[in-house]
């Protein structure tokens, strides 16, 4: 009885082309690196960008305002909650654009919601850790003794820390979301440099 050695021809998986590789990486880590150097000029110029903050705030809420008034009218001939929905968009109108007229008295008023924020925040999360007693709980006890002492120094500073607390946190949050998306792009750079050509794979007889 004769046996036969037959073998299929190899199957080779492409390798991917370098500068897909360098896109992949490289797009998110420039995007991550601007939104870094955006991040530090936000933080050296707070009072500018709380400014900016509070105008864009009172533009996107007095935009929210008007689309809740159109959909007011809309859902009057369905029978939904016409005047709910109209009495709530003349309100975000109102207080949109007052925030546009008056951006440094909208700043203050979301200083304050910041700071009643924070307060309550690191309350709950001290009270319910102390109470708990989970795994790691001093962590959480920890913020929200932060918290805490971060609302009480912000209502104390009042009005004055309405000058850097909302461009302070803008800043913050604009930076540390650069580094996170150049820390992703070395992750992603990382795996294509360690993975290397694909072995091609053999089909068994």
């Amino acid at each position: 009885m004769a046996f036969t050695d037959e073998r299929r021809p190899e199957i080779l998986t492409p390798e991917p082309h370098p500068r897909a590789n360098s896109a992949a990486w490289g797009g998110p880590f420039v995007m991550g690196l601007l939104m870094t150097l955006l991040g530090i000029v936000a933080l050296g110029a707070a009072f500018f960008t709380s400014m900016v903050t509070a105008i864009l705030f009172g533009a996107m809420l007095a935009g929210a305002g008007v689309v809740e008034v159109i959909s007011a009218f809309r859902t009057r001939k369905e029978g939904g909650p016409f005047w709910l929905y109209l009495l709530s968009g003349i309100l975000s109108v109102v207080v949109g654009l007052f925030v546009l007229v008056y951006p440094a008295a909208g700043l203050g008023a979301l200083t304050l919601l910041l700071a009643g924020y924070f307060f309550a925040s690191g309350l709950f999360h001290a009270i319910t850790s102390v109470m708990d007693r989970y795994p790691r709980w001093g962590w959480d006890f920890f913020y929200g003794a932060v918290s805490i002492v971060l609302g009480i120094l912000v209502m104390r500073q009042w009005p004055i820390s309405a000058v850097w607390l909302v461009g302070t946190l803008v800043g913050i949050g604009i930076f540390f979301r650069g580094v996170a998306l150049m820390a992703g792009a070395f992750a992603v750079r990382k795996v294509l440099r360690t993975g290397g050509p694909t072995t091609p794979a053999t089909v068994a007889r």
